[in-house]
């Protein structure tokens, strides 16, 4: 037996008609949006009539033309009609919830308080950045340079057993 059968076929098929089975107005401006959005050519589609037979042609099995993944997910989310959605998070074992526009309106608020801070730390740092290369390169000194030693610290009466660095 395969693993995708007639029934599997079926099923996902049906939930596609039913996510783009719509009145005769809201195909229209689906339709619209694909063309608007740049999913379909309108240079290529150029009367209604091409477009509408597209849009069926789409829906047809028998034909070659099909909707892409992009173009059904924009009109479920442009249009609210999540009904393929559903019937793939059942046939994977899911169990999808609406989340309230409140809370997802409260958690992107929050998305864009993060990269407001992160953006403002990033330019503060490139700022910083820039002020200092307008500071004056310092002269180089002629005379004697410190050097620094590994000092035993026992030698300088500290209690661990490593060495430190130290100035002489």
């Amino acid at each position: 037996m395969p693993w995708i059968d007639e029934t599997w076929l079926r099923n996902a098929y049906n939930a596609l008609q039913d996510t783009l089975r719509v009145d005769e107005r809201t195909r229209n401006e689906m339709i619209q949006f694909l063309l608007d959005e740049g999913f379909w050519n309108a240079d290529t589609l150029k009367t209604y009539d091409a477009q509408v037979a597209r849009w069926n042609a789409c829906l047809n099995p028998n034909k070659p033309e099909f909707f892409k993944l992009g173009e059904v997910w924009a009109l479920m989310a442009r249009f609210g009609r999540h009904q393929l959605f559903h019937a793939m998070a059942q046939d994977l074992g899911y169990d999808v919830r609406a989340i309230p526009t409140e809370a997802r309106r409260h958690e992107l608020l929050e998305r864009i308080a993060l990269s407001s801070e992160r953006h403002e730390t990033e330019v503060a740092a490139a700022r910083a950045a820039m002020e200092r290369l307008a500071l004056p390169v310092p002269s180089t000194r002629t005379g004697p340079v410190g050097r620094f030693s590994l000092v035993d610290s026992s030698e300088q009466g500290a209690s661990s057993a490593g060495g430190r660095l130290a100035c002489p």
